[in-house]
């Protein structure tokens, strides 16, 4: 595979680019300042739950059994997964969770990004994420070392760009559906 060059733009408000990247043989070309998600642990899964979005409290992350599972009193429940990290993501993106604005999760520095900008790093970051998780697994196939939470850390910041990318998605659809009834 040869050299694809990805075209560029950047920000009208920052001058940041949106997207720097250029796919090298596998290889994703990220600005750097993209490669700090922030001080937050992802794989501290408690942290990052969602309220419920049948009776707005706090659900719980549970051990149940061989698996993990996010819990509402109310009885609203995410599918479970072997990590709790897992679970967590797996509750937020679900129906039974409030969802959150993207610019106001933990990680990726979203803040102050619009919908195409938010898009445009969340896209990077999820390339760079794939290479990542797909340079572990094939050292772990190599019986070669791999430090076990810097790969939970890669599954679970994966697992969370593209729950950002979802929400993303429901910000432009939103933006749409306001700018069709402003119009008419």
């Amino acid at each position: 595979m040869g050299m694809h060059n990805v075209t560029t733009s950047t920000s009208p408000t920052s001058n940041r680019p949106l997207r720097q990247a250029r796919i090298v043989e596998h290889e994703i070309d990220i600005h750097p300042d993209w490669l700090d998600f922030g001080p937050e642990d992802p794989l501290d899964a408690g942290r990052w739950i969602n309220r419920c979005a049948r009776c707005k409290a706090q659900p719980e992350l549970r051990f149940e059994g061989q698996a993990h599972a996010v819990r509402c009193a109310c009885g609203n429940a995410g599918t479970a997964g072997r990590l709790a990290s897992v679970a967590a993501i797996n509750w937020n993106k679900s129906p039974a969770s409030i969802h959150p604005d993207y610019r106001t999760l933990p990680f990726f520095a979203l803040d102050g990004l619009d919908v195409p900008a938010a898009r445009e790093k969340l896209n990077t970051v999820r390339d760079y994420l794939v290479e990542q998780k797909r340079r572990c697994e094939q050292r772990i196939r190599l019986r070669e070392p791999v430090g076990h939470r810097y790969f939970q850390r890669i599954r679970a910041y994966l697992a969370w760009s593209i729950y950002a990318l979802g929400l993303v998605k429901e910000a432009e659809l939103a933006q749409d559906a306001a700018a069709r009834q402003a119009a008419s």
